[in-house]
């Protein structure tokens, strides 16, 4: 099983409010497609849902509960349209995609849907959204990466991002790791995107791999900006950072 997360500085134009890139989901897509590999795919917001949730400020948790409450729709409602959008275009290249929205919880039964959709041939499609327990917080595409990847005991997880990996000095663009394991990640960096959003970013994002890596899983991040790149991680191949399973 193969876990793809399409960041949202890819899918999206993140310095245009609600702007789908189409064209470059649908070459991504294509790839995907022609893999023809088990793949359960994650996607970021990018300039759908941050705007609501920041405006709202949904990533404190309730501070103004009364206010948020229609901050929570109309961040969720955002992350739906691109999500939408997502699944035409799969479909219309023959890849069987379905919605999982996180939403209103993640739980165990959550990732076990995810799991058995995916044994039987189809393609889950869920993403970063507002989650709703007894508070109100945000969780980011990269931590559902984390989740899933470990409950499916997945083989390989791809961040698709809009740069070419994770560096070890985020000022020095001949730094990139090409292979390490998760220990090397200790002071990286993955940089790149300047737009800024309420989860927890490029922390966050190492984290995540890390936790994975130690765990059993080989974590690529490629920068989906690169035709094939996507094709060729999925197949195992090293064409951005390679973190090794420790």
């Amino acid at each position: 099983m193969i876990v793809i997360k399409l960041g949202g500085s890819v899918i999206t134009y993140k310095n245009k409010e609600n702007t789908f890139n189409a064209r470059a989901t649908k070459r991504l897509a294509k790839e995907i497609a022609e893999a023809g590999e088990k793949i359960i795919i994650v996607h970021g917001a990018g300039s759908f849902g941050h705007p609501q949730a920041k405006e709202y400020e949904l990533h404190k948790g309730f501070v103004d509960k009364e206010r948020q409450i229609k901050g929570i729709s109309l961040t969720h409602a955002s992350v739906r349209k691109l999500n939408m959008k997502i699944l035409d275009v799969f479909i219309s290249l023959g890849i069987n995609a379905v919605s999982l929205p996180p939403f209103p919880s993640i739980s165990k039964s959550f990732l076990e849907n995810v799991k058995k959709i995916a044994d039987m041939g189809l393609t889950p499609v869920t993403f970063g959204d507002v989650l709703l327990n007894s508070n109100v917080s945000i969780i980011s595409g990269d931590k559902l990466m984390e989740l899933i990847a470990l409950h499916v005991k997945a083989e390989r997880a791809i961040f698709v991002t809009d740069v070419d990996g994770i560096y070890g000095d985020m000022k020095k663009d001949d730094s990139l790791f090409k292979i390490c394991t998760p220990n090397e990640l200790e002071d990286a960096f993955i940089h790149g995107s300047k737009a800024t959003d309420v989860t927890s970013g490029m922390a966050g994002k190492v984290k995540s791999i890390k936790r994975m890596a130690y765990s059993g899983v080989e974590v690529h991040v490629i920068n989906g900006k690169k035709p094939r790149r996507l094709f060729n991680a999925i197949k195992g191949k090293r064409v951005g950072t390679m973190v090794i399973p420790k």
